[in-house]
């Protein structure tokens, strides 16, 4: 998450915190940037340079079968834009060492992109 930082800081992306006592279980790796339209380029960007990386989750309120099933209650205030901001990035085990930079470097060649075009 160190080489993430600077991308942090400008408020580019977010990225899971750990509280000292923790140690991350390796699992899923997300990131979340400004919206769905950023998330969207972004995805489309990685996948153009071999990155296969996804959104993160539908909330269940509506997926399918939740539209067809559930029902929400209470006012959305969060779990929808929350969830349009979500990317899983590849995490793996045995994921090497030149393929975290590959995608750190493909991470800073489009907010580098994306800061310009603001």
């Amino acid at each position: 998450m160190d080489k993430l930082k600077p991308l942090v800081q400008k408020g580019l992306i977010e990225v899971p915190s750990l509280m000292s006592t923790c140690t991350h279980n390796a699992h899923v790796f997300y990131i979340k940037v400004q919206d769905l339209d950023t998330r969207t380029k972004l995805l489309k960007f990685l996948k153009d340079h071999h990155v296969m990386a996804v959104f993160h989750y539908v909330p269940l309120h509506s997926s399918k079968a939740g539209e067809q099933y559930g029902r929400f209650n209470g006012e959305d205030v969060f779990t929808t834009k929350e969830s349009e901001r979500l990317i899983r990035l590849p995490l793996y085990y045995g994921i090497k060492d030149s393929e975290m930079a590959h995608i750190i470097d493909c991470l800073y060649t489009f907010f580098a992109h994306f800061d310009e075009s603001k």
